[in-house]
């Protein structure tokens, strides 16, 4: 069968006496002979499947040149495919629309309509299709037909869009079913009614008739109804033989809730845009508060080295002993980047979430992925870092499955959804971090060693504090000066009592600096910070360094009367009230406190 070019299809398709078509001769329908005359396919057929008709320009695109009602044909000898979809309208009820199909090579546009009786029963399904290139003429077809047979008058009636036709002259003369129903308007209201009158009475606030009339072309607007409701409306003209306007036909189709969902969308892009910013901002406040302490060797090593990383996208492994302060260093990285422009920055704790949840949360799941799963699935926390960073703390907590599965991410950035089969690009920035030797845990078959060689691209060591002494002041200022504004006091600390600060080990480093340093801001009485405030382990432990450390025992002792004499002055409230308790004058204990500070 040959094609017919756009805007050059025959209007009437040739009689082919191959296809055993009826003799004018014999008694036929008006009906038969309309539908046998349309530009578009129409096949009907009933419950079982049994094809009732078949009309002349399906049997030539179908090749089918048999006579039904002679030989009986399933819609299965048709096209099985075919039957598949009438199966779910007669199922269903819905109709299908604007459905793409295919017959061999052939590109098809069809309607799938179910074929109702006045009590709604469904007695069997009709598909009108038309050649994809013709396909903007089917309406144009259908309301040539709908003067002169019911069963074209049915066809407007099962279609799911709304039909609005008037004359050239703008006067209404046809309102069908689904039209009511999307508008609200009864078609008495309208029918032998001017569209200019309609929209002077504020039935809508402008008509795409009277716009097809004066461009004498299809025109498309969004209409709004008396009602507020928001409709798309295509008005499409129909030309008689001189040229004329015969006809306006226009469909129509309800934008209320698109319309909804769109505002609902923008509202959503939009609250994600300023959450995203909201979390950007806080990441920076947050990092400019915790501001990295880089006074010792080691650390001034490790600033240089975040200053070449930072230019690149490696994947950083930082390894060290809780509390040093990893996030921190991975946070700094981030944000001296250029991902921070385009990206946030996404921590996650392996050693914290279980096993059974940590998939998930990095990788996300499809919608029905297992009980309990959000209907609409979730992303995960690579997709949530795409353009950013994402922090992988405790990373060696990770089990073996999911080291399989970050390996697989590592070597093209593709990530799979739990219960999915989509792969979705991701563009991340990988930093890992651990507290324990990873090559140990590989001896001992608990990490990969090839998922090592991947993230240990760039490794960073974040020595302890009892390796970097020279920055533990420096913290101790740093934690005072935030915790006194915290709180709203005032304390100092003394020198005596940093001495016992600076020889203790720090087993907790720097978070056990900034715990410290925060309970003597609330718990300490005064102002000033002595040494008996300490806990006790620091003191205590400082005292046996004392003795460990070879002083003197004039120093030793100098040390604990020191303490004892700022004691007293916190306790009661200056050196001249606090001599008579010490038993020394007041003139002495100013002396002392003088030669000792």
């Amino acid at each position: 069968m040959k094609k017919s070019t756009k805007g050059t299809e025959p209007r009437h398709m040739p009689l082919d006496t191959s296809l055993h078509v009826t003799q004018p001769s014999e008694p036929i329908s008006l009906c038969q002979n309309i539908l046998n005359s349309a530009n578009f396919g129409l096949i009907a057929a009933d419950r079982n499947g049994k094809v009732m008709f078949l009309n002349l320009f399906a049997r030539l695109v179908l090749g089918m040149n048999q006579d039904i009602t002679e030989n009986p044909v399933h819609v299965k000898e048709v096209d099985p495919d075919l039957w598949k979809e009438y199966s779910k309208v007669l199922k269903s009820g819905v109709p299908q629309l604007n459905v793409p199909a295919r017959y061999k090579e052939t590109p098809l546009v069809s309607h799938r309509l179910p074929i109702m009786m006045e009590d709604d029963s469904i007695v069997g399904v009709m598909s009108v299709f038309k050649h994809l290139e013709a396909y903007e003429e089917l309406a144009n077809d259908i309301f040539r037909l709908k003067e002169y047979t019911h069963e074209i008058e049915a066809i407007i009636e099962s279609s799911y869009d709304g039909i609005y036709v008037t004359d050239g002259e703008a006067n209404t003369i046809r309102v069908n079913s689904a039209y009511e129903k999307i508008t609200g308007m009864k078609a008495s209201e309208l029918i032998g009614r001017n569209m200019e009158e309609l929209v002077k009475e504020g039935y809508f606030d402008e008509s795409v008739s009277l716009k097809v009339r004066e461009a004498k072309k299809p025109v498309t607007i969004r209409q709004t109804l008396k009602s507020g409701k928001s409709i798309l409306v295509t008005g499409n003209p129909i030309f008689d033989e001189s040229g004329r306007i015969k006809m306006i036909v226009t469909n129509v189709r309800d934008m209320t809730d698109l319309v909804e969902l769109q505002q609902q969308l923008e509202y959503s892009k939009g609250m994600t845009s300023a959450y995203r910013d909201i979390l950007k901002s806080m990441q920076q406040s947050s990092a400019r508060e915790n501001d990295i302490i880089m006074v010792s060797e080691p650390m001034l090593h490790i600033q240089e080295m975040l200053e070449r990383v930072r230019r690149t996208n490696a994947t950083v492994l930082i390894y060290g002993e809780t509390g040093v302060g990893k996030d921190r260093i991975a946070e700094e990285i981030h944000e001296k980047s250029d991902r921070a422009e385009g990206g946030i920055f996404v921590k996650i704790n392996c050693g914290a979430i279980p096993e059974t949840l940590l998939e998930s949360e990095l990788f996300g799941y499809d919608r029905g992925a297992f009980t309990g799963a959000r209907k609409e699935g979730k992303s995960g926390l690579f997709e949530v870092a795409h353009k950013g960073t994402l922090f992988l703390d405790e990373v060696e907590s990770m089990p073996m499955v999911l080291q399989s599965k970050l390996l697989r991410v590592l070597q093209n950035f593709e990530i799979t959804r739990v219960g999915g089969t989509k792969p979705v690009k991701v563009d991340v920035r990988l930093i890992c971090a651990s507290n324990q030797d990873l090559k140990d845990l590989i001896a001992k078959k608990l990490f990969r060693a090839d998922l090592y060689y991947r993230l240990n691209v760039i490794p960073i060591y974040i020595p302890p504090l009892r390796e970097r002494r020279d920055d533990i002041p420096y913290l101790v200022h740093f934690f005072l000066t935030r915790y006194n504004k915290r709180h709203n006091t005032k304390k100092v600390i003394s020198k005596e009592a940093m001495d016992h600060l600076l020889t203790y080990s720090w087993p907790g480093n720097v978070r056990e600096v900034a715990n410290v340093i925060e309970r003597l801001v609330v718990i300490t009485h005064g102002d000033y910070i002595v040494p008996g405030n300490l806990p006790r382990e620091i003191f205590e432990k400082s005292t046996r360094d004392f003795l460990e450390n070879g002083l003197s025992l004039k120093e030793q002792l100098d040390k604990i009367e020191i303490s004892i004499i700022r004691k007293a002055i916190e306790k009661f409230g200056s050196a001249r009230k606090a001599a008579p308790h010490l038993g020394m004058d007041s003139t002495s204990l100013t002396r002392k406190l003088k030669r000792y500070t």
